[in-house]
Formats: structure tokens, sequence, C-alpha cells
């Protein structure tokens, strides 16, 4: 694969969506994998992803923040959304940028999801109170987030 068929694999998966640096890396990668007789060549890609990010085709900034607003939305919480993003390839720093300055009160958060899955009563039994739990949990909701919901 030679600089213009794999700019134009990038132009064509950024025009479906919006990637971040490193899957966009590791998706070129595995391009160049398939179609350049298992030689890969990391330089190339490099210089791909650089004009990619001259001409502002590729912004991880934008990518996190709209993500972030998806996950949100979704309703999963702050420790869900950092394990997606950080599957996604994305520095811990920026998303921890992202995630202090969302506007989203996760307590709240906690409750819409909750309401929204298993009705507005709090369960009367442990065994109804553990399943909501760990649904919260493997939501990504912090256990203060969850088990402030439960007192009474």
């Amino acid at each position: 694969m030679n600089d213009l068929e794999l700019y134009q694999y990038a132009l064509f998966l950024l025009s479906r969506r919006d990637y971040g640096r490193a899957e966009l890396f590791a998706r070129m990668k595995r391009r160049m994998y398939e179609k350049n007789d298992r030689i890969i060549d990391e330089l190339l890609i490099e210089r791909v992803l650089a004009k990619l990010d001259e001409q502002h085709f590729l912004d991880d900034d934008r990518v996190v923040s709209l993500l972030m607003q998806s996950y949100v939305r979704k309703g999963y919480g702050p420790l869900r959304i950092k394990q997606e993003l950080r599957q996604k390839g994305f520095i811990e720093a920026l998303i921890e940028t992202h995630l202090e300055n969302v506007e989203v009160d996760w307590f709240e958060k906690a409750i819409e999801v909750r309401t929204k899955k298993f009705g507005d009563d709090l369960p009367s039994d442990f065994k109804e109170k553990s399943k909501q739990v760990r649904y919260l949990q493997s939501r990504g909701f912090f256990g203060d987030m969850i088990y402030e919901q439960f007192k009474n």
C-alpha cells in the first residue's frame, strides 16, 4: 500500500464516523496487514495520520467530547465511560479532563437509570436490592452513588 491508498482509506473511515488517533491507527494497521502481504509500515501510517492531523480531520478532544455525551445519554456512569474511552485508546489525562467538565449530576443519573429499569418503588427484599445494585455497578456508577438511593 502506498501513501495515497492509505490516505484514501483513512478518509473513507472518517467519512463514516469520527475516530480517535489510536483507533484509526489500529484500523489502518489492520488494513495494511491484509492488503500488503502482511507487511506493516508504521512510519507510513504515522505520516498519513500527521497529514490528517494537519488538515484537522483528527481531533481526539472532539471525539472524546462526542463519545462522552453519547455514553451519558445511554445511562453509563463515570467508571464505565472511563473504561470505554480507555479501550478506544484515549489518554487518561484527556478522559479525566472531560469527566471533570461534563455537566452531569451523577447521583441523579444513577437514580434515573435505576428508575428507568426497575420503576419508582425501592426494593423491599435483599435479593431485589442486590439485583439493582449489581445493575448499577455494571453501568459504571460508584458505590456511594448507588447506595445513596437505598438509604431509608
